[in-house]
């Protein structure tokens, strides 16, 4: 099984093997979007996951390693066109308010372009799920989002310590995927 990992940049990628295929998109959903539908269209993968960092909107616990059942984007904007809030419209003219990951989980993942400062729709807030989500779908594949929790959305935590956190946790990330892709 071919298997694509996206994440923001190659430090969130070291820890998984050569088996893999690997994916550093850049910050926010439209770079992650657009590398990850180029690295589809290249490997031809069977499934797709984004993984990296996460802060939980209070439900989820820092350390914790979590796949998550939906993504959402909730600051797309599109009620102008009587579009419901958070929906995107697809190029086929249908509209997509979330995009369904793992049946397994009831978690929500929420995607904005902007670093979440205070608690939104969802349980956590990430800036390349939707992105990785979108252009998977688009392309008929499984994807999943996995992320690990690395603080709590609106309390202070200074960049060394962010990154203190993220370097501990993401060995957590390889081991979950693996779960997944074996259930698979």
């Amino acid at each position: 099984m071919k298997v694509l990992v996206a994440a923001s940049d190659k430090a969130e990628l070291k820890a998984f093997s050569d088996r893999y295929i690997k994916v550093a998109s850049g910050v926010g959903p439209f770079l992650s979007a657009s590398v990850t539908s180029y690295a589809i269209a290249e490997h031809k993968p069977d499934v797709v996951f984004s993984v990296g960092s996460a802060g939980s909107f209070g439900s989820l616990p820092v350390g914790a390693c979590i796949s998550f059942g939906r993504v959402i984007t909730p600051d797309q904007d599109l009620t102008c066109y009587h579009l419901s809030p958070g929906a995107t419209l697809l190029p086929d003219g249908k509209t997509l308010r979330e995009i369904v990951l793992d049946r397994n989980s009831g978690y929500v993942l929420s995607t904005s372009g902007a670093f979440a400062t205070v608690p939104r729709e969802g349980d956590a807030a990430d800036m390349e799920g939707y992105g990785v989500a979108l252009s998977a779908f688009l392309h008929s594949i499984p994807v999943f989002a996995v992320k690990v929790i690395t603080d709590i959305v609106g309390s202070h935590v200074s960049l060394p310590e962010y990154g203190y956190t993220l370097r501990s946790l993401r060995e957590k990330l390889p081991e979950k995927v693996e779960e997944i892709v074996k259930s698979l």
